[in-house]
């Protein structure tokens, strides 16, 4: 079985095609929000580096980790300190990014039809969907955790496993890459749980993970651009890709009927 690539962006353009606006507006909370936390994150690790040089390789080893939430819960240990409130921004920020991406769900099936932009990027914080969003986020940052908990092993077999981890971490994130959008056709039909939405994903991308794969990496180009041009762009790009995914999503319940009612 196989998904077109280009016909997929194509039908991303063509959704966008006269609501570009409206894709930037539902992108947006989340550009800024990840905007305010990169900032966070240079103060913080500043005032830890300045506090103890001996924090300098700790932090290192989180940031190798790519996610939030396993930075805000080491930089914590770190410290020494309680900082509850970088954990529940960290807990926010992951949230409000599966929120945005059901978001983008609901804009590429036009369903419903006409929606408030922040309201469709903040749709995941609904009562029905909150709960199973928050728990599916939990669980999916506490598996990419540990290779930062790993790294605080001073062992050359350690790092040996830890390169391993890596690519196996890669397949794993491929797998749940669909947990968010199946978590909400699962509460759309008052069925199923944070852990069937993950299952699902997984059974979904069998077969299809390299082809997701690289239909990410086709955006590097973009992304690279948008970098050079200080992240503007990105405010154009995102709404592009973040449709791309849905319709890949969309794209799979129809391959695969029988995993989703």
């Amino acid at each position: 079985m196989h998904i077109d690539r280009g016909q997929l962006k194509s039908q991303a353009k063509e959704k966008l095609r006269g609501h570009w606006t409206e894709g930037v507006l539902v992108g947006f909370l989340p550009f800024l929000l990840i905007f305010v936390l990169a900032i966070l994150a240079i103060i913080t690790t500043t005032a830890i580096i300045n506090s103890s040089p001996d924090n300098v390789k700790a932090i290192q080893a989180s940031s190798s980790g790519g996610n939030i939430l396993g930075q805000a819960l080491f930089s914590n240990t770190v410290t020494n300190s309680s900082n509850i409130n970088e954990l529940i921004v960290s807990l926010l920020a992951g949230v409000l990014g599966a929120s945005t991406s059901i978001g983008f769900l609901t804009l590429w099936r036009r369903d419903p039809e006409t929606l408030n932009p922040l309201l469709r990027s903040l749709i995941g914080f609904r009562p029905e969907y909150i709960g199973g969003l928050l728990i599916a986020y939990i669980v999916i940052q506490l598996i990419f955790t540990i290779p930062v908990l790993l790294g605080l092993i001073n062992n050359p077999a350690i790092a040996i496993i830890n390169f391993v981890l890596f690519f196996v971490l890669i397949v794993v994130s491929l797998g749940l890459s669909q947990t968010y959008y199946v978590w909400k056709d699962l509460r759309d039909a008052n069925q199923g749980s944070a852990f069937k939405a993950m299952q699902i994903s997984w059974q979904l991308m069998a077969g299809f993970k390299w082809q997701y794969f690289v239909l990410r990496l086709s955006f590097l180009g973009w992304l690279i651009l948008a970098t050079l041009l200080l992240f503007i762009p990105y405010l154009w790009i995102f709404p592009y890709q973040q449709m791309t995914y849905a319709g890949f999503y969309d794209a799979l319940k129809e391959r695969k009927p029988e995993l989703i009612a």
